[in-house]
């Protein structure tokens, strides 16, 4: 009896242990899936794996998913010499030039598409115009970025939007072989401040100085677009000079200064790239400044420091 007694106990224990390891199995496997969705693409066409190494580092770094534009004739090391008749040259001096594209791609679920390739005589592969021929990219906010070793990625842009003016193709960025981590991070940065921008108004912004409310109208550049894109911004601004109320912030910020020469009341200026400040008295300056915006009827702040909230 004792014998049976000591069986049951060690069959009810495996059984514990078979169902707890189940569930682990179960708990780990949800937690799989739930990451696998996002909402942004890097798509990206690359003959010799130069413009695939940055891409890799650009959905590492923006936690985005990846597809590659894979021709159906692949590019040899012989279609890639420009210094004879090859395939590429052919293919960009003709207009009309189309490569065909082997693989399926699904951009349906994608808002965002970081869109990559290198330069090939100044401007994009033509298997990028044939994407954009195969595919409907409407309504995407596409962020091209490229691989050179010296031509910008200008031409190729200006390319693009004159061949599908429908399409939403913002500034993008060149790399290098030798692109530092910090570059990549600017760049996407830079790309999710234009990307939350887009269908909100941008021309003003709340604030609100020792409890009482302001309007801060902003103006059209990187600099206003940064700090509309960290609010709500809470900060103690210290007194100065018995005109101003500045902060430094742990941002650093788009930088396009200028001397103005005279300040107004009410104007928002940022000193250095991040420093920002918000006068409270006219009067000349030799300093120079980006102007991110200003305050109508801003009152005299007074001597001392200020709480501050931005957003």
């Amino acid at each position: 009896m004792r014998r049976k007694i000591i069986i049951c106990i060690v069959l009810i224990f495996c059984i514990f242990l078979v169902s707890g390891c189940t569930k682990n199995k179960e708990v780990k496997t949800n937690k799989k899936n739930n990451n696998s969705g996002s909402n942004s693409l890097v798509l990206y066409f690359s003959a010799t794996g130069t413009t695939k190494g940055i891409v890799e580092r650009i959905a590492k770094n923006s936690n985005s998913d990846i597809i590659e534009i894979i021709p159906k004739d692949k590019y040899t090391s012989s279609d890639l010499d420009y210094n004879n008749d090859c395939r590429a040259n052919k293919e960009q001096n003709d207009n009309k030039a189309r490569p065909k594209i082997k693989n399926k791609i699904d951009i349906s679920k994608y808002d965002v598409i970081y869109l990559g390739y290198p330069i090939w005589w100044g401007t994009n592969p033509k298997i990028i115009l044939t994407l954009l021929d195969t595919y409907d990219l409407t309504g995407k906010i596409i962020f091209p970025f490229c691989t050179s070793g010296s031509s910008g990625i200008e031409e190729s842009i200006n390319n693009l939007r004159n061949y599908n003016s429908k399409l939403i193709i913002k500034d993008g960025k060149r790399f290098s072989s030798n692109t530092s981590e910090h570059e990549i991070i600017e760049f996407i940065n830079k790309c999710k401040i234009e990307y939350n921008y887009i269908d909100k108004d941008t021309s003003k912004m709340n604030v609100n100085i020792d409890g009482k409310d302001y309007t801060i109208n902003l103006e059209d550049n990187s600099t206003a677009k940064k700090l509309f894109e960290l609010a709500p911004l809470e900060v103690t601004m210290k007194e100065l000079n018995g005109n101003e109320k500045y902060v430094y912030l742990s941002s650093s910020f788009p930088v396009d200064s200028y001397k103005p020469g005279h300040i107004n009341q009410g104007d928002v200026m940022l000193f250095d790239n991040g420093c920002l400040v918000i006068f409270y008295k006219s009067f000349d300056t030799s300093y120079s400044y980006t102007k991110i915006g200003y305050i109508d009827n801003l009152p005299d702040l007074g001597n001392g420091d200020v709480s501050v909230k931005f957003g």
